[in-house]
């Protein structure tokens, strides 16, 4: 339990960072298909750096030092972790994986919904699509090579047009692979808030590269009239795109910012120093010095002299005694 809790608490600081760095030099810049990489990087680096032990270097733990009880924490291995009772333990690691596995159900409940409504409307097969017209209110939306659309709705005007493109990036570009891996690290890693956070943050960059598709093939300020008909109902755990439900106004902003970006290359390659950093965090080792007591040392100090008086009256009763 204790290999776990530390486990927990590596991963949580590691993918803490590295959002970090992506609200610091990332976030809002165009710079999608990086972006991408990095999200999804950052929460696989996170799950796999705190099994990397490599004991690079050592670290003497001093109890003056109060940022050794976070170092020790995060390093020491897991027999020298505060044990759990049987009871403690068994609660603690069945609510973790019961709330986890709740949470899994869900999302698959979901894909199950989409799956359902796929075998009730019926679908034509268009290349390597299955196109499904359906009367739902959440029409359109994609789920891998699903697309749901809208009956009535046109694919030929300019407004159905620009959804069918932005729907079809979707698909062709496989974002709902990218969906279900992060949410399945959000579910069974539930506790770590940056995982939710990342997930949302990934969702946004596949509307950003999606939206960038449309523009390409036509009128920017037309399709950013459209978004301005879209709401958000914040979907955390269905793994489906949907157009008219993501936030309008960083679309907006995205639509309509420069792709001049400052120092674009070393916001790029400044995040590979930045796991090598995570790297020398989680590899080293704390060594505890078990100095003398003060009891022994006060013991020590005042047997000294003692030693050393009897020693020279011996060697005074010595000389007396042969002159």
């Amino acid at each position: 339990m204790a290999a776990l809790i530390a486990y927990m608490i590596k991963s949580i600081v590691a993918s803490g960072i590295l959002y970090a760095w992506y609200l610091l030099a990332l976030r809002n810049k165009r710079l999608h298909v990086y972006n991408r990489c990095y999200l999804l990087a950052a929460v696989a680096v996170s799950l796999i750096l705190p099994f990397v032990h490599f004991n690079l270097y050592a670290i003497e733990k001093a109890d003056s030092v109060a940022l050794h009880g976070l170092v020790s924490m995060i390093n020491a291995p897991a027999a020298a972790q505060p044990g759990f009772s049987f009871t403690t333990s068994y609660i603690f690691f069945w609510s973790i994986g019961g709330i986890g596995f709740i949470l899994l159900v869900i999302m698959l409940s979901k894909i199950t919904w989409v799956y359902k409504m796929k075998k009730k409307d019926g679908y034509v097969q268009v290349g390597h699509v299955h196109f499904i017209e359906t009367s739902h209110e959440a029409a359109p939306f994609s789920f891998l090579n699903n697309l749901f659309w809208k009956d009535g709705m046109s694919t030929s005007d300019e407004q159905g047009g620009k959804i069918f493109i932005h729907e079809m990036t979707h698909i062709r570009q496989k974002h709902s692979y990218d969906k279900l891996f992060i949410q399945i690290a959000a579910c069974i890693c539930w506790m770590n808030p940056f995982y939710w956070l990342i997930q949302k943050e990934l969702n946004m960059v596949h509307e950003f590269m999606a939206d960038a598709a449309c523009i390409e093939e036509g009128d920017t300020g037309s399709f950013a009239l459209m978004l301005l008909q879209s709401h958000d109902n914040g979907r955390y755990l269905d793994p489906s795109h949907y157009f008219f439900r993501s936030p309008v106004l960083r679309r907006l902003h995205m639509v309509a910012a420069s792709k001049n970006i400052p120092y674009r290359h070393a916001r790029k390659f400044l995040a590979l120093p930045l796991i090598a950093l995570l790297l020398l965090l989680f590899s080293f080792k704390v060594s505890i010095v078990k100095d003398p007591t003060p009891t022994a040392r006060h013991m020590e100090v005042e047997q000294k002299p003692t030693t050393c008086s009897a020693h020279t009256f011996f060697i005074r009763y010595r000389y007396r005694t042969f002159m």
